[in-house]
């Protein structure tokens, strides 16, 4: 009765966990409220001046509120004759700004904010995607001296314009922030190159004009090179010469944004892409990790050693410590073996982390996971079935590895706690840490096998807690 409970309980908390999780969105939101129109996607939130037609905010939404761009009369600031001009209409897909006023509309597509200026129209255009992408176009019968401002996220300082003027970017340090302008091969005009404040200045030519645009974080190389596929090198070198826009162990860092990437595109899931990559990761450092459970068995074996029996009834217990290094010495068992392994794990995990917050926007707008929609995000009902694995596995990896009650409890608190410490990190995450916890298992039942070690049964190891 007792299980049947306990399963009719898991079955009740998956369900729910699948309601909350499963059926997540990727709408972009769009509201007109007192001459702002608001494009609100699940990574970035535009807010456009409707009466003046410009872009005035844009806020990145993915960590934190973190406000990259304000209008500083270059948000798509449109003059004629050096005067500026303003739209006569604005359509939001094709659909008057109007029929957006106090409400909210949801879009599974791109968004195209089209200012119409009688002869020409203006189209600002906001990717559906996770790239941060951007573009524009002006079309139409365009008149002479029309100009156009593009965004500038930094200081004048700070912006480089390639040799042919193709490209413009910007970029501020503080914010890690970066905005990218490249003209498309049918445009004439160009931007400047003469490091003046018109740098992110246009005219536009007769035939129009179309840019492909990127506002967004600076440390986002392969997201950047998708959007612009022909102008990866001189980018790439820009990037790396803004203050702050580059790590040192960025090399190894893209290392495994790229193996995880290319996972995913052999498995069509990012899910699958953690495990197989934890699998990877775990088998390559396996040396390591032999060198740990060597170091485990080589002690375990000597618990039976009557030496070893005799130091462990000593009561002082900085005497007790002292005979037993000793000992361990004289055996030639190294105590850093088990340490060591563990500590140089460490970086990768951190390392891991950091590869899942940098690929969040694209487990946003990829195919979601088992239950798991978004592996981007964490919290109790999104992580508790996979810390409760975690608990589990920790729960019979501390029984194996010891047979001393009292050591097998100090374990199993330690491995049913940990796991609740970190359940509000991202889920991904969290996938990484049950198969790199069930690798182990794994592993280190094997090894205790092969060399017949044995640990605490369940049965024993509760019957030792009713005898404590």
């Amino acid at each position: 009765m007792k299980l049947n409970r306990i399963a009719f309980l898991m079955i009740i908390l998956l369900s729910g966990m699948f309601v909350t999780v499963a059926f997540g969105n990727n709408e972009i939101n769009v509201t007109y409220l007192d001459g702002m129109l608001s494009v609100k996607t699940r990574i970035a939130h535009y807010i456009f001046n409707a009466q003046e037609g410009i872009l005035s905010e844009v806020t990145l939404t993915m960590d934190t509120q973190q406000l990259i761009y304000r209008n500083d009369n270059d948000g798509f600031y449109t003059t004629l004759e050096a005067s500026p001009i303003v739209p006569s209409q604005i359509l939001v897909n094709g659909t008057d700004i109007s029929e957006y006023q106090n409400k909210t509309r949801t879009f599974d597509q791109d968004i195209i904010v089209s200012f119409d200026y009688g002869t020409f129209q203006k189209d600002i255009i906001i990717l559906f995607g996770p790239l941060y992408q951007i573009n524009v176009e002006i079309k139409g019968e365009i008149p002479a001296n029309l100009e156009i401002v593009f965004p500038r996220v930094g200081f004048v300082s700070e912006d480089r314009v390639q040799e042919d003027g193709a490209i413009m970017t910007s970029y501020y340090e503080k914010t890690k922030a970066l905005a990218i302008w490249k003209l498309n091969a049918q445009s004439s005009s160009f931007f400047k190159i003469d490091g003046s404040k018109d740098a992110n200045k246009l005219a536009v030519t007769y035939h129009g004009l179309s840019v492909t645009g990127y506002i967004g974080p600076a440390k986002k190389m392969t997201f950047i090179n998708r959007v612009f596929t022909e102008n990866t090198v001189w980018i790439s070198r820009i990037i790396n010469s803004y203050p702050g826009a580059s790590s040192w162990y960025d090399p190894l860092f893209y290392l495994f944004v790229g193996l995880i990437d290319w996972l995913k595109s052999i498995t069509g899931n990012y899910g699958w892409a953690i495990i197989l990559f934890t699998i990877i990761i775990r088998t390559l450092m396996y040396p390591l990790f032999h060198m740990q459970t060597k170091s485990m068995i080589d002690r375990k074996k000597l618990e039976e050693d009557p030496e070893y029996k005799k130091i462990m009834k000593i009561e002082d217990k900085q005497k007790k410590q002292e005979a037993l290094m000793k000992f361990y010495k004289e055996k030639k068992v190294s105590l850093a073996g088990g340490c060591l392994p563990m500590l140089i794990q460490m970086p990768f995990f951190f390392l891991l982390f950091a590869v899942i917050r940098y690929e969040s926007e694209l487990f946003i707008y990829s195919r979601g996971f088992l239950i798991w929609q978004d592996l981007a995000i964490g919290g109790f009902m999104e992580n508790i079935p996979l810390v409760l694995i975690s608990a589990v596995i920790g729960f019979f990896n501390s029984l194996i590895t010891t047979s001393d009650s009292k050591m097998a409890l100090q374990g199993v608190l330690m491995g049913a706690i940990f796991p609740f410490l970190f359940i509000t990190l991202p889920t991904g995450l969290q996938l990484y840490w049950v198969t790199s916890t069930l690798y182990q298992y794994i592993v280190t039942f094997y090894a205790y096998k092969k060399n017949d070690i044995h640990g605490l049964s369940v049965k024993e190891f509760f019957t030792s807690l009713k005898k404590q």
